[in-house]
């Protein structure tokens, strides 16, 4: 949809610790809204303020995006391959030099060695970053943590949308209910013009 709901993530200070827990709200509800666009910033039709809750959603990134996190990162200090040790600070600042936006903090703490917290949000920051299975009992327990924690937010923002925007929250769910009107009229279209190659795709395996 070209008109979506627009949510905004505020992050709680500049400080690094709480730059990159606000990547993380942003990349849990991006996983429970993708029907919704998400940027991080102070202003917007609907403001989220991320909670520690939300950074099991780091464990959303594909390795892909994590390794241009990483690299970004890296650049974001001007660093080589040389191994990065974090050190936060009372205040969840980590002593870089140099300003820091949401996605370089992201991505230095990926690709850091080591993650010496501090403050809560450091510590949780530090538990998701040791996670290497996202199997592991740990990250299971963190991706459905940030995804009540994603779905409440949403139930809140569709609210107070639907509050100060009823018509254009009207004119979005037809919209969406036409988009899945024509994916399903597609699909079924195309099934029936390929029925005989996938019954015999089905005999073969």
């Amino acid at each position: 949809m070209n008109d979506q709901i627009q949510i905004v993530v505020r992050p709680t200070d500049d400080q690094a610790s709480n730059q990159v827990l606000a990547v993380a709200a942003v990349l849990a509800l991006e996983w429970a809204a993708p029907y919704t666009s998400i940027t991080i910033g102070d202003h917007g039709e609907v403001v989220v303020d991320p909670k520690i809750e939300a950074i099991g959603g780091l464990l959303r990134l594909s390795p892909e995006r994590t390794e241009r996190l990483r690299a970004s990162g890296r650049d974001a200090i001007h660093g080589d391959d040389t191994e990065i040790h974090i050190i936060e600070n009372d205040d969840g600042d980590w002593g870089v030099h140099g300003e820091l936006n949401t996605w370089w903090a992201t991505g230095l703490a990926l690709a850091a060695s080591s993650f010496h917290a501090r403050t809560s949000v450091g510590r949780a920051l530090a538990e998701t970053l040791s996670i290497t299975r996202r199997d592991d009992n740990k990250a299971v327990e963190l991706l459905e943590q940030s995804q009540r924690w994603a779905l409440a937010q949403i139930d809140v923002a569709i609210s107070t949308f639907a509050k100060n925007n009823p018509r254009r929250l009207g004119n979005l769910l037809l919209s969406a209910t036409t988009e899945l009107e024509a994916v399903a009229e597609a699909h079924a279209l195309l099934r029936s013009r390929y029925q005989a190659d996938i019954e015999k795709i089905g005999r073969d395996t």
